[in-house]
């Protein structure tokens, strides 16, 4: 996840707080493991979690304005990229391959 700084008021660092980013970094964390084992539902019910978390921090106020944008950005860019392709169930499967089978050798 990005590290989302702004300059406020003053040069003062505005920034969320360490515990909202932590949350939403592990939930960021959770996509990246699920994508890395394969499980691109997993995944991808790990991003919609981490945005609905994004969007109720943003109607919660824990999200200074100037970084409302750039979060819910990178976190809609994020599910974007995320697609839930669900495998094939194995009887299917194995339905399939005997039909294939039972058709080559009937050829």
């Amino acid at each position: 996840m990005l590290v989302l700084l702004a300059s406020g008021c003053g040069g003062e660092e505005r920034g969320l707080s360490r515990d909202l980013a932590e949350r939403l970094a592990v939930r960021s964390d959770s996509v990246a493991s699920e994508v890395e084992a394969g499980d691109s539902c997993g995944a991808r019910a790990e991003a919609e979690a981490l945005q609905r978390a994004a969007i109720a921090a943003v109607n919660d106020g824990e999200v200074p304005d100037e970084l409302q944008e750039e979060l819910l950005g990178s976190v809609s860019a994020l599910l974007a990229a995320v697609e839930c392709h669900p495998p094939v169930a194995a009887e299917s499967a194995a339905a399939e391959a005997r039909r294939l089978a039972a058709l080559l050798r009937e050829s």
